[in-house]
């Protein structure tokens, strides 16, 4: 990707590609970002308030926490979280994990809100809960 990635919000390292308020586009409904979390790296709790996120895995081994589910991933698989959920997402291989994250509308700092979390070994103790449901697929791409 020719975008710069910087350290987001929840600590993963992220380049947004697409985003109707930065680039001249035919359409304003959604964003597009490459993302990456090096081996053995986490993103922090967070979530979009109005918005729904989807992560493309394009390469490594995952696992995505969204409210009280989880869900390995690999690539090739695809991940929806809906408005309002708590989300995070591990990079259990030994590897980069990289991946898309699609979100709409379009992402905006107002919408995203990031937990602290208090880590003790692999385990994240997370302050809040919220009701929602995963939703994760395995995609034929």
């Amino acid at each position: 990707f020719r975008e710069e990635h910087f350290t987001a919000g929840d600590r993963c390292e992220l380049a947004e590609v697409l985003h109707p308020m930065r680039t001249a586009l035919p359409y304003d409904s959604y964003s597009l970002s490459h993302a990456y979390v090096e081996a053995g790296g986490r993103t922090l709790p967070h979530r979009l308030i109005k918005a729904s996120e989807t992560y493309v895995i394009l390469s490594g081994e995952a696992v995505i926490h969204i409210d009280e589910e989880s869900v390995s991933l690999e690539a090739g698989s695809c991940a929806v979280v809906p408005p309002g959920a708590e989300q995070s997402i591990v990079n259990r291989g030994q590897k980069r994990l990289e991946f898309l994250c699609i979100v709409t509308p379009p992402w905006s700092a107002g919408d995203e809100e990031v937990f602290q979390a208090k880590l003790k070994g692999n385990v994240i103790f997370i302050s809040k809960t919220c009701d929602r449901i995963l939703g994760a697929y395995q995609s034929d791409v």
